[in-house]
């Protein structure tokens, strides 16, 4: 279980870094009655993907041998590196208006419920970008966790994914409006980068499923040739019979 901390705290730092929710973030920030809007936002977006999580994690333990057979067929692993490579090819080539940030439009309600609303709808949304999320769920199915083991990591998980918001929202309370200035330029900035962000976040995916896919194939390989020749030695020698005359 602590082995895979190392693997899961980058991919949720790189995962939190989504530039559509930190717009909303920040355009939050900058209305009235900020403080309990944001929370009902980050509420929204820690219920969204935490449950997203643990059913993920239900489904795919449920199925965990049958999911490994069929990852470590052939034909599965071409199509992961086909996946890769498409990633990849799109990171690169993907047109100019692709994952831009749009600004953010108010809910129709000034009920707390909406804005809790507009999280799990940013996060859905956003959901083609959270290959970082599906590649650590990956990595905990992969070590046959419990439940009791895997849940806090989780949850940690999720609790770095929000982070952003909350230093906003605690740099926000500290300096009151002398973050406006700052929180628009930043706001103004990420809209501009949204699209730069998730395109590395399709490249890094594509190149890691293309290295993984190719090193579980040499590795395939590599044991079967080491069976074949541990089968060719262990076989008994086959005797002619009598010669008859």
């Amino acid at each position: 279980m602590d082995a895979l901390l190392p693997a899961l705290l980058p991919l949720a730092l790189l995962d939190s870094l989504n530039p559509s929710a930190l717009v909303v973030a920040l355009w939050l920030l900058s209305q009235p009655r900020a403080t309990p809007r944001l929370l009902a936002y980050v509420g929204g977006i820690l219920v969204a993907y935490l449950g997203l999580g643990v059913a993920m994690m239900l489904g795919f333990g449920a199925a965990r041998d049958t999911l490994a057979s069929v990852l470590d067929h052939p034909v599965a692993m071409v199509v992961q590196a086909l996946l890769g490579a498409g990633l990849l090819a799109y990171a690169i080539f993907a047109p100019s208006t692709a994952h831009q940030a749009r600004e953010p439009r108010a809910p129709a309600s000034d009920r707390l419920w909406a804005f809790v609303l507009l999280g799990m709808t940013v996060t859905a949304v956003e959901l083609v970008t959270a290959l970082p999320y599906f590649a650590a769920i990956g990595l905990m199915v992969a070590a046959d966790l419990s439940w009791m083991q895997w849940l806090p990591l989780l949850v940690g998980y999720n609790l770095v994914f929000v982070a952003p918001p909350l230093l906003l929202l605690g740099l926000h309370g500290l300096l009151g409006h002398r973050t406006d200035e700052r929180f628009a330029h930043w706001r103004e900035r990420l809209q501009r980068g949204a699209r730069e962000t998730a395109l590395w976040i399709f490249g890094l995916v594509g190149v890691g499923l293309l290295g993984d896919a190719a090193v579980r194939w040499v590795e395939a390989k590599r044991t079967a040739r080491d069976g074949a020749v541990a089968l060719t030695i262990s076989a008994p020698p086959v005797h002619p019979g009598p010669v008859r005359s």
